[in-house]
């Protein structure tokens, strides 16, 4: 689930920061997409690091 909300918040704050730039309907909806997505892959590196991490210690 917490994947599923870092996608939202993050493909939607590049959204709205897009919208108000003015761009079109497409480059809004692939920022939408495209950070949704590093953000996703954010928080996984930081979990799998985070074991990683906690196993050592």
């Amino acid at each position: 689930m917490a994947y599923l909300m870092t996608a939202i918040m993050t493909g939607g704050v590049a959204a709205i920061l897009s919208l108000f730039a003015g761009e079109s309907f497409g480059q809004i909806a692939l920022n939408y997409v495209l950070y949704g997505h590093l953000g996703m892959a954010a928080l996984a590196v930081a979990t799998m690091t985070a074991k990683m991490v906690d196993r050592k210690s």
